[in-house]
């Protein structure tokens, strides 16, 4: 079947390893092979029957794969999420004469995607690259990222590709980039450009056409302004705050003894909120306790404000402005998109300052009510 480049991700060699798992089973005893490592080995088994999968959506694909090799797939929901067209994105494979490892790297790698042993399963989750990213790739996203993996740096055409640098011009970091990409083995580009980014310290991520270099502050940046759906009933801060962290793939680091200072009643978090970002909801959270938060490398570090001085968090203006007191969501357009603007005890009118003070706890009454009848 013809099938159109937005639409068609690979074609690589793969051999039929049906019945290996079986077989290895079959000759090694269970109590000192454990699954993981036969799966492990029948995704490192070279075989040479060919298989051919004509092109089908994702899911589809891997269902046939299952049967044609003996193992089984599962697919991360966050992977679908960061597909061109998500479940329906489509995949067309005629694989024969390598290891089944190898050839799926070769057609996963240019999707953003990566493979991991879980007992008896392989996980297909979002590669580095794809997290990084947070969103769903375009189509010329996904075309950068197969001319990536499908050779050495050195076999890719300038009019292919621009890089973009968005770190500081201290140390010459392009000069410094474009030597190390020349230097070593002839790894995959997608493989080399990881691993010379992670030297300098730095991340990359496809924008269209553009290869984009930037720092570890600025991918916190970004994490934080992801979208999610939060539903948190009587937490512990600490709690909150770290689960929080871990879904958007930053790292919370505290102060020393910063949680004993926070007042008692506010050690426990209600959070119910959609389609709220993590910097909104840390914001929410900073306000009402009285803590300030300040970006570094690998995540944030929460404190208590320094006395007298200005505070560390990433919005300096909004601290000295006082608690989170409200949230405005203003719809925009028809397609249900909103924009949520923070209201904090400053910006209130002085009537307003007294109504509040009136009405907060007739309002927090009505939540305690709510919540107890649930």
């Amino acid at each position: 079947m013809k099938t159109s480049p937005a639409r068609h991700f690979g074609s690589f060699p793969l051999a039929c390893l049906a019945g290996l798992l079986v077989v290895l089973a079959g000759s090694l005893p269970v109590t000192a092979q454990p699954m993981r490592d036969l799966v492990e080995a029948a995704l490192d088994q070279k075989v040479a029957q060919k298989i051919e999968i004509s092109e089908r959506p994702i899911r589809e694909a891997l269902t046939a794969l299952e049967k044609a090799t003996g193992l089984h797939f599962e697919l991360a929901p966050n992977a679908l999420e960061g597909m061109p067209a998500g479940d329906q994105t489509r995949l067309s494979l005629v694989i024969a004469d390598m290891s089944v490892r190898d050839a799926l790297r070769r057609i996963f790698d240019g999707l953003g995607l990566a493979l991991r042993v879980d007992n008896d399963k392989v996980i297909v989750e979002p590669a580095p690259v794809l997290d990084r990213l947070g969103r769903r790739l375009t189509i010329e996203e996904v075309g950068l990222l197969q001319k990536l993996a499908a050779g050495p740096w050195s076999s890719l055409k300038p009019e292919d590709f621009a890089i973009e640098f968005r770190l500081s011009p201290k140390g010459d970091p392009q000069k410094a980039f474009e030597q190390a990409m020349r230097e070593g083995p002839a790894a995959s580009a997608l493989a080399k450009l990881e691993e010379v980014t992670q030297g300098m310290g730095a991340l990359w991520v496809p924008k269209g056409h553009t290869i984009v270099i930037y720092g570890r502050e600025e991918d916190v940046q970004q994490r934080l302004d992801r979208p999610l759906d939060l539903s948190y009933r009587k937490t512990p801060l600490d709690e909150l705050l770290l689960e929080l962290g871990k879904r958007i793939g930053i790292t919370v680091h505290f102060q020393p003894g910063v949680l004993r200072n926070v007042d008692a009643r506010e050690r426990n978090v209600e959070l119910v909120q959609r389609g709220i970002s993590a910097r909104q909801a840390l914001e929410l959270i900073m306000g009402s306790t009285g803590l300030v938060y300040e970006v570094v490398e690998d995540g944030i570090v929460v404190s208590m404000p320094p006395a007298g001085g200005a505070q560390p968090s990433a919005d300096s203006e909004a601290g000295a402005k006082g608690k989170v007191v409200a949230i405005l969501r203003v719809p925009v357009g028809t397609d249900g998109t909103t924009i949520d603007f923070l209201i904090r005890e400053a910006d209130l009118p002085a009537e307003f300052k007294d109504l509040f003070k009136q009405k907060m706890p007739q309002v927090i009454e009505i939540l305690r009510q709510k919540a107890g009848s649930q």
